[in-house]
């Protein structure tokens, strides 16, 4: 019995290994240029895509965890709150399954933290009070799970630099997160769907050439 028992864990796992592969090999060239899409259009090409590839694997973290991402970018383009809302929502939509199958926790914080920060996007004066909130929660458990994740300081140096100064915001207060995104970024090897701690890094150096405008002003 034990025997048998063995051999069905190992011919799941080697079931579950196998499409993990496959969702690889097929997400991969779809992600490759996430870092250097700067339109509506792009990110539309992109959300249709990453679609696809969620209804192909629906048992995948990984495509809901990139159609999520797509959705969320694809919600600052938007000029209609109610299309905004609508991106975010089909984002939210996918952190159940993210929840239950990434086991990379602290990227599922992150998304939330996206989520959140996606809502706040969408209308600043009437949301910030409540999904700020969410945001710098959801931040602070991911990094109590990986402190080496350089989202948390990228979403931070972002939020910042957009908060008014009054508030601890602006240009010299977000280059810190900024710097530490960076330092974290260094520490990557690797552009792997399943490791998908590499996006965002262009982010961290436009906000840094930013900064030094506003900071040269």
């Amino acid at each position: 019995m034990k025997q048998i028992l063995l051999s069905v864990v190992l011919a799941f796992t080697l079931q579950a290994n196998a499409q993990d592969d496959a969702v690889i090999k097929d997400l991969a060239p779809v992600c490759a240029d996430f870092d250097s899409l700067h339109t509506a259009e792009a990110w539309k090409a992109k959300t249709d895509q990453l679609a696809v590839l969620k209804e192909k694997y629906p048992e995948s973290w990984m495509t809901v965890y990139y159609y999520a991402y797509s959705c969320i970018q694809m919600s600052y383009f938007e000029p209609s709150l109610a299309i905004k809302d609508a991106f975010v929502d089909q984002a939210e939509e996918q952190l159940a399954k993210l929840e239950e199958k990434c086991p990379l926790k602290d990227e599922v914080f992150i998304m939330k933290a996206m989520v959140a920060n996606a809502r706040i996007g969408a209308d600043p004066e009437n949301r910030w009070q409540k999904y700020g909130k969410i945001f710098e929660d959801n931040l602070k458990a991911a990094k109590a799970v990986n402190e080496n994740d350089p989202h948390i300081y990228l979403l931070k140096g972002i939020a910042t630099f957009y908060t008014p100064k009054m508030f601890g915001g602006g240009a010299k207060n977000a280059k810190t997160y900024f710097e530490k995104a960076q330092a974290k970024y260094d520490l990557i090897t690797n552009t792997d769907v399943d490791k998908p701690y590499w996006w965002g890094r262009s982010t961290c150096n436009y906000f840094f050439g930013e900064i030094a405008k506003e900071l040269g002003k």
